[in-house]
């Protein structure tokens, strides 16, 4: 896999119905379409955020949800939502991502769906997530995030502002090609979610997934190969 620099602009959209229509489409694709497998399962969610994707996972059916969240301001922020009758099926921890991952299969734990947001360009090798990811035994596994759009097995260097004057790493964005070996290398099937599904006049405030160039957001699940 090779390294490579690069850096592209992040899409945003933040008038209050962008970013409801933004939410809208994303429960739809990345939860709503996937119900039937969250249904009755445990799921654990990284990049959970302040939980309101946990509770929205446990109203789709999930018997519990481990959220991982490395934001401790985002954690404590959950406590402070209102309590649907959910709550009791959400465990939100804040913890480095990849090591409460590591942590849970050292523990024997295995998860019906695994949801990662937001996760792969800050882990430099993919392999070895991808692994952990695998052990933990899902029938499904449902990525969304930033990555870049060719075939070759790269990650690109995302340079920042953030980073760039020393406040935050450069993000590695993996390219397609990238996933898609290691994803063949781990043992999955990968399937990239088409976001060209959605017609264009609802696509306000995800600008993100349409954007032109090498970088933009997308979504994938991974299945193990052994699963029809």
């Amino acid at each position: 896999m090779t390294i490579m620099g690069y850096g592209f602009k992040r899409q945003a959209d933040d008038d209050k119905t962008g970013g409801l229509n933004r939410a809208q489409a994303r429960h739809a694709l990345l939860v709503d379409a996937y119900r039937h497998a969250i249904a009755d399962s445990t799921v654990m969610l990284v990049g959970a955020g302040d939980g309101t994707w946990c509770y929205a996972l446990a109203a789709a059916g999930a018997l519990q949800v481990v959220g991982i969240e490395s934001d401790a301001a985002l954690v404590e922020r959950f406590g402070r939502l209102p309590d649907v009758g959910l709550r009791e099926r959400i465990d939100l921890r804040c913890a480095d991502p990849v090591e409460e991952i590591r942590s849970e299969v050292r523990a024997g734990r295995q998860y019906d769906v695994i949801i990662l947001f937001d996760l792969l360009e800050i882990v430099a090798d993919l392999h070895d997530l991808f692994g952990l990811v695998r052990e933990l035994d899902p029938r499904l596994v449902v990525v969304d995030g930033r990555f870049v759009d060719t075939e070759e097995p790269i990650l690109w260097i995302d340079r920042t502002r953030e980073a760039m004057a020393g406040r935050a790493r450069p993000a590695l964005v993996p390219g397609r090609g990238a996933v898609a070996m290691v994803a063949y290398d781990t043992g999955f099937d990968l399937d990239w979610i088409d976001w060209s599904q959605l017609d264009p006049e609802v696509r306000q405030g995800l600008a993100d997934y349409y954007v032109a160039g090498p970088g933009m957001r997308a979504s994938f699940t991974l299945t193990p190969e052994h699963i029809a």
